[in-house]
């Protein structure tokens, strides 16, 4: 039989063999357990990169329609702008047009006013002549102070 040394040898070995054997498995499945891990980890990883691109060119697209509903608005704004500026200096065109018709039409009134008037003037001063005795006649030359008036004359344009 063997000597009761020996066996505790054996026992000591097979308990060590046996201690390594689990370590060594207990470090396998570890090792195995680590490289779930990471692998879980790298698919969280990847998921989440892919999460975001998702997100990040959805935001694109939106930020792309805005900017292009911003520049349609802006487009029609212009367009309207250019159009009521339109319309102003047409209306502007026409008013000045008026404006100066208006003016032609108030000089020639006032010439043929002013005609009038001195032809009136003319009549009457000669009536007064006829009607009045020569040494009745006042002024210097027989005729009426009417004519020494001083009518100031207007002139479009001067000031």
């Amino acid at each position: 039989m063997p000597d009761a040394s020996q066996r505790v040898a054996e026992i000591i070995a097979a308990a060590e063999q046996a201690a390594a054997q689990l370590r060594a498995e207990a470090e396998a499945k570890l090792r195995e357990r680590i490289a779930e891990g990471d692998r879980a980890a790298a698919n969280r990883i990847q998921a989440a990169e892919a999460e975001a691109l998702e997100v990040l060119a959805a935001a694109q697209e939106q930020a792309d329609q805005v900017l292009e509903e911003a520049r349609q608005k802006a487009r029609g704004i212009v367009a309207d702008a250019n159009t009521a500026t339109r319309g102003v200096l047409r209306d502007g065109t026409e008013i000045s047009g008026n404006l100066r018709d208006l003016s032609d039409s108030l000089r020639s009134n006032a010439e043929l006013l002013l005609r009038d008037i001195r032809l009136a003037h003319a009549e009457m001063t000669a009536r007064l002549d006829q009607a009045a005795p020569p040494s009745d006649r006042p002024g210097p030359r027989g005729g009426s102070d009417v004519d020494d008036l001083d009518v100031p004359e207007f002139h479009p344009g001067r000031r």
